[in-house]
């Protein structure tokens, strides 16, 4: 992924908008999730790439499954919210992009249980052994 490529992007994009926000801002927003969208879908591939090494690295540390499936969710949790907060954003809806960050807040909580039940076993045992 090209930095480069992103940027222009999202300048290009940046700059639709604001000249559809004048006289058609429903197309607009429209055009700013598709930027949006574009962006995110140059990232796929490397996420993927991310993905295969961290799996690498859980079975040569031993790290149990569920700790790292949870992690990796926790980690999609986090920036889907920031997306789905900045399109609030992006349309005016302070309110809701508020909203859907409480919900990845507490959803991000619910899912570090598994974590940190993992955390205290690993204390317990160098604690008592």
């Amino acid at each position: 992924m090209d930095i480069v490529r992103v940027i222009g992007i999202a300048l290009l994009t940046t700059f639709a908008a604001l000249i559809l926000k004048q006289n058609r801002p429903e197309l607009a927003a429209i055009v700013s999730l598709t930027g949006g969208l574009v962006i995110l879908l140059m990232f796929t591939q490397g996420l993927s790439s991310v993905i295969n090494n961290l799996t690498q690295i859980v079975q040569r540390t031993g790290i149990r499954s569920d700790v790292f499936v949870a992690l990796l969710r926790i980690i999609g949790i986090g920036y889907l919210t920031e997306f789905a907060a900045g399109i609030c954003q992006d349309a005016d809806n302070n309110s809701m992009a508020q909203k859907v960050t409480l919900a990845g807040k507490v959803l991000i909580l619910i899912l570090a249980i598994p974590i940190i039940n993992n955390l205290i076993e690993v204390v317990l045992g160098v604690v008592g052994g």
